[in-house]
């Protein structure tokens, strides 16, 4: 996967020569991660070039699902083009969102509303059902198998086990429960990849693990980086209620958990398992997202 400017101006010279473009390379994306760079045209037009070597199996088809909820008034940015290379590379090309990150904002309680409504645009789309992310979500949440998060999560030790006792305790009323299948999922909703300008939303970036499954997920992945944020009392209290009314507080229980768990693994996929002091902090924004889930 091209990391330097050299090899990925090579890139670009193959999107536009594959894809009738006139694109020229920029710069690295400032809050992106490696794969993500700005490019712009000689009409002054921008866009941003993604480079993903793990979403070969659905280059093909993200275009035509990006552009169906696009139609339903997602407001995702359009792709421009997308496809693979002769060494693997996946890449895609989508319209800039103007604006600044969630994260980088200043946090309203009129702008998260706003995202509320965003999301609940996805009610009833169902996108894709062939990925379908309550799959994930009662697999993270229930499942204790071996390459489940579960027991990578005690194996951390006390703080652990008590944070998989805690979300035990919150799951037992509900461990005959059927996620709902029929939503779209955004797969990475956190305040990164939401764009803002003068507290309004203006788009919702990086759409590649776009899926079925329950919105509640996206609900429950949002909430505790807003608390990292330091988002207000009201503002959590919003997205906890429209998480819960997505399909009552069992499905959004289900949810935290498989996010909470899975934010384990990610530390361990990503290789940060031996940085000093990483799980502990990790496990304390945990059982603080725990403690707010089980609020009234």
């Amino acid at each position: 996967m091209p990391t330097t400017f050299e090899p990925t101006q090579e890139l670009v010279r193959h999107i536009n020569q594959s894809h009738g473009l006139r694109f020229v390379l920029r710069e690295r994306c400032p809050e992106g991660l490696a794969g993500a760079w700005l490019l712009s045209d000689d009409d002054g037009r921008r866009a941003i070039l993604k480079i993903n070597t793990d979403m070969a199996h659905r280059m093909e088809q993200l275009p035509r699902l990006v552009d169906r909820v696009r139609a339903a008034g997602y407001p995702t940015p359009r792709w421009l083009a997308a496809g693979e290379t002769a060494d693997g590379t996946t890449y895609h090309v989508v319209d800039f969102v103007s604006g600044e990150s969630m994260l980088r904002s200043r946090l309203t309680l009129r702008t998260v509303e706003h995202l509320i409504e965003v999301i609940e645009r996805q009610a009833g789309l169902d996108p894709d059902p062939t990925e379908n992310w309550s799959e994930y979500v009662w697999e993270c949440a229930f499942g204790d198998g071996e390459n489940d998060p579960r027991p990578m999560t005690r194996r951390l030790g006390q703080s652990g086990i008590e944070l998989i006792a805690r979300f035990e305790a919150l799951l037992a009323p509900y461990v005959e429960l059927k996620l709902p299948r029929h939503d779209m999922v955004h797969g990475d909703l956190n305040n990164s990849n939401v764009m803002c300008q003068n507290g309004e939303i203006t788009g919702v970036i990086d759409a590649e693990s776009l899926g079925s499954g329950t919105r509640a997920l996206d609900y429950a992945t949002l909430l505790p980086r807003l608390l990292q944020q330091g988002a207000s009392p009201e503002i959590i209290s919003a997205v906890r209620r429209a998480g819960r009314e997505v399909a009552g507080p069992g499905v959004f229980a289900a949810c935290g958990a498989a996010v909470a768990f899975d934010s384990v693994r990610s530390i361990y996929y990503q290789g940060r398992d031996q940085e000093p002091g990483v799980f502990a902090g990790v496990l304390a924004d945990l059982h603080h997202f725990a403690t707010v889930l089980t609020d009234a």
